[in-house]
């Protein structure tokens, strides 16, 4: 399967579109759906099959050969081996497309690189057209389900999705191509915003530098045969000559960016002609038909039109419903769909965040402004995860607002979609917040429609976006850009739920996401203990009502941390540092943490046991470190004990007293000291001694001051001069800053492992004695880590009880979540099938199974029980 797999990757993925024949009135290029060139496989395959000679990869072509012929009519057809493929894989009982529960890391792994999409509707063509069958029904699923019953009825019961960025959890991929294929005129600042490409054999293709076509011209060739195709599927040959003429300017060497205009023209009439309007209001996708609406789900409509087209196109690819240059064209037209796809998914197999952050920040690109796409983002990511998966809470993440309108209508926004679906069903759209005029409704207003059984499924938690730090600006402390939004944000979450409105009800909690290696838990420290510590009325109805019973609400705190790191140390430091400065408590949660459960031997070695690390970080590890491997009682190698030592005091004296006039040396528990104040507002370290220590001493009028110092960490620590000198420095010295961002290597080994190791579990027991849960992702953590298998997740260093024998208090409550289901192409089911199937697969150092059946089902059940305890009610 793995050899399959790799040759569908080079025909659609490595292989450029411009390299398949029927294009172009050139006869020279032999490549197409029915003949592999064995020279242009070959160039390919060098990457593909890296561990193969060439020889080898030789014979792999020949195999490959075979296989284009492996059907009925014994003709090499390149749609025929994906459908070959995808029977493998899946099943269909008649309503449901599903995948066979032993093959899911398989599919999950050649689904990932070129989209389910593309194999679903070559199985389901391939399905009918052995049985005669036309299907009507194309709404199933954006990631379909294994076929295990068992594993189906377990999460029957319940489940919680606690980890769910909203913008990211839509189906990322399909809503940019529909809106680009529908309109792609007028898109050149669009693809503008697409700086490079993310796949590496792309690159060329992307910039466009000494290549025939732009990226945007490669897309408005994809819309082109698309609505030429559609054109020949439904045989409307008005539409086909008006598509032929194009095709003949195209063959007369004419770019394709000077016909786009015509390409739009087209398409807008087919659109008319066939579309369906959503809602009764506009028409989102042509290929969705009028004829269609009354069979398939509205939560799929965006979907299903693409999923018709494929499904038709495949089914004419093996029969005669297609000319041989018509074949190619679809060929094609799959080639740059799924190129298209691996600039918007991350399938470009690069760890860390930052690779992350490049996918993230272009997955809204091609329909921002196109606000009926923009209002399927948000039905696609919450009604179509609920629908079919049972999630008793779905906690969104979105960014907070910098003003409480603003916020206001964000939400409320989103609950006018949820309540849509709901609305087919009786609901009274007059009493609709957001249709109301008024941003804000007071208590005793009645606008309530929703569902008493449904009301709580979705709740919302605030993330701060981390951003890394700007150039040294005299006066200001780091990260000044992002404690600047950070209070604006701030103001704006106070001041909404101080109007007490049907949104408090809804707001659960706070948290700080993205990119943590250059924006840490302190930037945050004080905004989160105001918000932390601050109470505000709600109701037990959704929707304030003049019967509603009051209450007061607080709200709860998760925080990213230990995700991406430049160390293990530098992880788990993050994760302690969101405690102590941020005041996470009992009930309180990390999201991803796999500093703390990683291997540490297997990342060192994975890292060539060399680290490159600026100063200023590892200073404050190895200061961090040292201070709690003596409170927690970790044993260290005495000759590693020294190193660390002299290395701290070698960094120490370059960083800091060097810089610094009349700085005492510290020792590493004087260093530790400073680093507790880190939490503390920076602005009132500027000072003098006797307006800081007279500041100490009084109640700040505003509320938000009163928690510019961190109450877990004594005043004592304060009035230490020395203390307070190496903070200032750290924030407002400019040697200090440019010397601590200078970068530095670091040889770890086996016994800096070892002592790492003792470190995650000793942090392990102490979250779990505070009663603070963790958030893992498991697909997500797959990609942006450095695991490389799914049974290598920390999920099983957290709690692996069920499982096998635990150490008492050293299991963490556990929950599994998507992340950014879209950006990730997953769902919640799948997640925890891809670990039980994970489990089931893995095995002892005698090669047999690690793990009894019953035990997996049984520790599956367990974490879905925690997931819905870490709840934040």
């Amino acid at each position: 399967m793995d050899i399959e797999r790799k040759n569908l990757e080079i025909l659609f993925l490595k292989i450029p579109y411009y390299k398949i024949a029927g294009q172009y009135s050139e006869a020279r290029i032999k490549h197409s759906y029915s003949y592999v060139d064995e020279e242009l496989y070959m160039q390919y395959a060098r990457s593909v099959f890296p561990n193969n000679s060439e020889d080898e990869q030789r014979n792999i072509y020949q195999k490959l050969r075979q296989d284009l012929k492996d059907n009925l009519e014994d003709l090499p057809n390149v749609f025929r081996l994906i459908m070959n493929a995808a029977r493998k894989m899946l099943v269909y009982d008649g309503k449901e497309i599903m995948c066979r529960f032993d093959e899911m890391l398989r599919w999950r792994e050649i689904s990932f690189q070129l989209g389910q999409d593309f194999f679903t509707c070559a199985f389901l063509a391939s399905h009918d057209l052995e049985r005669g069958y036309q299907s009507k029904n194309f709404s199933w699923l954006p990631i379909i389900r294994s076929d295990d019953n068992r594993l189906h009825n377990i999460l029957k019961r319940g489940m919680a999705e606690n980890h769910f960025h909203l913008a990211g959890s839509t189906k990322v991929f399909e809503l940019n191509w529909v809106c680009l294929m529908n309109l792609i005129d007028g898109r050149i600042h669009d693809f503008e915003k697409l700086p490079s490409a993310l796949q590496i054999h792309h690159t060329d293709r992307v910039r466009s530098e000494g290549k025939k076509e732009s990226f945007y011209a490669e897309c408005q060739r994809a819309a082109f045969y698309r609505v030429y195709l559609f054109a020949i599927l439904k045989e409307n040959h008005m539409l086909i000559e008006q598509a032929e003429e194009i095709m003949k300017k195209l063959d007369r060497g004419r770019p394709i960016e000077g016909l786009v205009s015509e390409i739009q023209d087209l398409i807008i009439i087919v659109k008319y002609i066939y579309g369906a309007r959503i809602d009764e209001k506009c028409i989102l996708d042509y290929a969705f038909e009028k004829s269609m609406r009354d069979s398939n789900d509205r939560e799929c409509f965006l979907l299903a039109g693409e999923r018709r087209f494929l499904y038709e196109c495949y089914k004419s690819a093996v029969s005669k419903g297609f000319t041989e240059r018509q074949k190619n064209l679809f060929y094609s037209y799959l080639s740059i769909r799924t190129h298209f796809r691996g600039e918007l998914i991350q399938i470009n197999r690069q760890t860390g965040f930052a690779n992350f952050s490049n996918y993230q920040d272009r997955k809204e690109i091609f329909i921002e402004g196109q606000t009926e796409y923009e209002n399927e983002l948000i039905r696609l990511a919450l009604n179509e995860t609920m629908r079919k998966q049972n999630i008793v809470s779905l906690e969104a993440r979105i960014c907070p607002k910098k003003s409480a309108v603003k916020l206001y209508e964000a939400i409320a926004r989103n609950e006018k979609i949820i309540e849509e679906q709901k609305n087919r069903y009786g609901a009274d759209k007059s009493q609709d917040p957001v249709l109301n005029k008024k941003h804000f409704r007071s208590v005793g207003d009645s606008i309530g429609y929703q569902n008493e059984m449904e009301k709580d499924k979705v709740i919302y938690v605030l993330h701060f976006p981390k951003i890394k730090d700007e150039e040294f600006c005299h006066g200001t402390p780091r990260n000044q850009n992002v404690r600047t939004a950070t209070l604006k944000q701030t103001r704006s979450i106070v001041a909404l739920l101080e109007k007490e409105t049907w949104v408090n009800s809804k707001i659960r909690g706070i948290d700080a996401c993205s990119n943590e290696l250059y924006c840490r838990p302190e930037v945050f420290a004080q905004a989160f203990r105001y918000l932390l510590d601050m109470e505000f009325a709600c109701r037990k109805e959704m929707y304030f009502r003049m019967d509603g019973e009051d209450y007061k609400g607080k709200l709860r705190a998760t925080y990213h941390a230990g995700e991406d790191f430049l160390d293990i140390a530098d992880g788990l430091r993050a994760i302690d540092e969101a405690v102590l400065f941020c005041g996470l408590k009992r009930g309180s949660r990390i999201g991803h943490g796999l500093a703390l459960g990683i291997s540490s031997y297997e990342y060192y070695k994975y890292k060539g046991y060399k680290l490159v690390i600026p100063k200023q970080v590892l200073l404050d590890d190895i200061a961090w470190m040292l201070q709690k491997a003596g409170e927690t009682g970790c044993t260290i190698e005495s000759r590693l004990k020294e190193e660390l030592l002299e290395r701290y005091y070698s960094l120490y004296e370059e960083i800091y007293r060097d810089n610094v006039q009349n700085l005492e040396k510290a020792s590493v528990k004087d260093y530790y000291q400073s680093w507790k104040l880190r939490g503390d507002s920076p602005y009132i370290y500027r000072l003098d001694e006797a307006a800081f220590l007279k500041r100490m001493e009084k109640t700040a009028i505003w509320k938000f001051d009163r928690y510019e110092r961190n109450d877990s960490v004594s005043d004592s620590i304060r009035r230490i001069g020395c203390y307070r000198n190496l903070y200032f420095s750290y924030h407002y010295n400019e040697k200090v800053r440019k010397t601590g961002n200078e970068q530095t290597d670091f040889k770890a080994d086996e016994r800096y492992a070892e002592f790492i190791c003792q470190l995650q579990d000793k942090m392990i027991r102490k979250l779990v004695w505070e009663g603070i849960g963790i958030e893992t992702n498991p697909s997500s953590n797959y990609l942006i880590g450095t695991i490389q298998k799914y049974e290598e997740h920390p999920i099983l260093r957290f709690n692996a009880r069920k499982l096998k024998h635990t150490e008492p208090n050293g299991c963490l409550n556990v929950s599994i979540n998507t992340d950014d289901q879209g950006v990730f192409d997953t769902m919640l089911e799948n997640e925890y099938a891809l670990m039980a199937l994970a489990l089931k697969k893995a095995k002892d150092k005698k090669n047999q199974p690690q793990y009894d059946v019953e035990d997996i089902y049984e520790w599956i059940d367990y974490v879905r029980k925690m997931g819905m305890e870490q709840v934040f009610e």
